[in-house]
């Protein structure tokens, strides 16, 4: 692989540092309960959202998930993203990917939510937005439960 000039690599590391900024700001944004059109915003026109509640393509159904998402008695929420890893793929295009822990308040219960971000994010009128967000569960569980419990087999991996 050919050595990258000081131009280029500058260049890497800004985008990497504007979308850990931007992971950030989804995570705050997603926290902000029920500012649907702001977390929207965060995603492209044609964007693909996967969790384990389906594919929802394009921002109408992303929009149309997290208002239900919002709606089923979500009373605080708290995403925190971890051991980042960004990849530029071209200028403008980053592969980001990361471990994430949820806190979340629905129905008078504790959940806790673990799981991996898997995202391709672009840079579209100077502001990073998801192209395809994956939000994949390891595990999930409630506090009254034990974090343990959510874990099942897939902790011993």
């Amino acid at each position: 692989m050919p050595e990258l000039d000081v131009e280029t690599r500058l260049a890497n590391l800004e985008a990497k540092e504007e979308v850990r900024a931007f992971i950030a700001a989804y995570c705050a944004t997603v926290d902000r309960i029920g500012k649907i059109g702001d977390l929207v915003d965060l995603f492209t026109e044609d964007a693909v959202l996967r969790n384990p509640a389906g594919v929802h393509a394009g921002r109408p159904a992303i929009e149309a998930y997290f208002t239900a998402f919002f709606a089923d008695g979500m009373q605080a929420s708290r995403h925190h993203a971890l051991n980042q890893v960004i990849t530029v793929l071209q200028p403008g295009v980053a592969r980001h990917e990361a471990s994430f822990i949820a806190l979340l308040g629905r129905d008078g219960e504790s959940k806790i939510v673990f799981g991996r971000y898997e995202d391709i994010v672009v840079k579209q009128e100077g502001a990073w937005r998801f192209k395809d967000k994956g939000n994949h569960i390891a595990a999930a569980t409630s506090l009254e439960v034990s974090w343990v419990e959510g874990f099942g087999s897939a902790g011993a991996s």
